[in-house]
């Protein structure tokens, strides 16, 4: 194989990968390990590092299962893909074949339950997390199961990111995760279904000609945009009453309250005739929304620890 050849390889499969979608994945583990710090644990880093590879591996297995499982979607859906939404294209344009993408997700998978493994030793409770996450993530596109279209797999995703990921990151430092932490990541895990929401809106017609009954299939792009608009709510809500408390790191989180309110509007024009600008608008602003609230989360953790939140 000639050099040029190898490095265009090499290129295709980082477009495949979409690196920037694993940012959230250590965004989300970071959050996890500066609770414990919040907590008074001193954060043991190749602890750190065993589980960020757990929560890395889960994370492209799954985003590989789905290129390979999803491609005929992928492909009908080019004109209408976003940064966001719409896979990354690189089986429909045939720049990789779909036996190279299996072979990668299965070796995610692997590196997955071999790191999971010394992760449970490390803390029990990670045995559960792995297995739920890896079979959560694996069987969102892929047979028997495939979530996606059972109108669950919006919640288990969001399960699994929003609250399975940083509790992995407390779990990798500590026991469990003591109670006045739970509302930080009840917000993001609001958040984060909203905006899977978002990312389905643009995929609607091609889902659904192919019996992809993704939740906003089931429901409709004008109902499934009044239930993210919802979940929104719900979640700044919760985060209006955390805020009431000086003590709690997660008051933060309520400053991306105008970039919510510029997302619902997003929403509402998208259930109506949306264009592609609309698409792009509104799954980039699902994510900037989510991803964040939930690094002010962070710095909120941080901050609070340093005794300066």
């Amino acid at each position: 194989m000639q050099a040029s050849t190898f490095r265009s390889r090499i290129w295709d499969f980082i477009r495949l990968t979409r690196v920037v979608f694993l940012f959230g994945g250590f965004l989300l583990y970071a959050l996890g390990a500066a609770t414990a710090a919040r907590a008074g644990l001193a954060i043991l880093w190749p602890a750190y590092l065993l589980g960020q590879i757990v929560v890395t591996s889960i994370q492209l297995s799954a985003h590989y299962g789905n290129e390979y499982y999803d491609r005929e979607v992928d492909r009908l859906a080019a004109q209408n893909r976003t940064w966001f939404s719409g896979g990354s294209g690189m089986l429909a344009t045939g720049s990789l074949s779909p036996s190279t993408v299996r072979v990668a997700a299965y070796a995610c998978v692997a590196v997955a339950l071999a790191t999971g493994i010394l992760a449970g030793i490390r803390s029990p409770w990670m045995f559960a997390i792995v297995a739920l996450s890896l079979a959560g993530s694996w069987f969102y596109s892929a047979p028997p199961l495939t979530l996606m279209s059972s109108g669950w797999g919006e919640l288990t995703t969001s399960l699994i990111v929003a609250v399975g990921v940083p509790l992995a990151g407390y779990l990798m430092q500590a026991g469990l995760l003591p109670a006045q932490f739970w509302p930080v990541y009840l917000p993001l895990l609001l958040l984060h279904g909203a905006m899977l929401i978002a990312f389905e809106i643009p995929d609607f017609s091609v889902d659904r000609s192919l019996g992809k009954k993704t939740l906003t299939v089931r429901l409709g792009p004008p109902r499934a945009a009044g239930l993210a608009g919802g979940l929104i709510v719900c979640a700044y809500l919760l985060l209006a009453i955390l805020a009431l408390s000086p003590a709690n790191p997660g008051r933060w989180m309520v400053w991306t309250l105008p970039l919510a309110i510029i997302q619902m509007l997003l929403l509402r024009r998208a259930a109506r005739a949306p264009t592609r600008i609309d698409h792009f608008l509104l799954t980039a602003g699902g994510a900037c929304l989510f991803t964040l609230t939930a690094l002010l989360a962070l710095l909120g953790m941080l901050f609070a620890g340093l005794g300066l939140g």
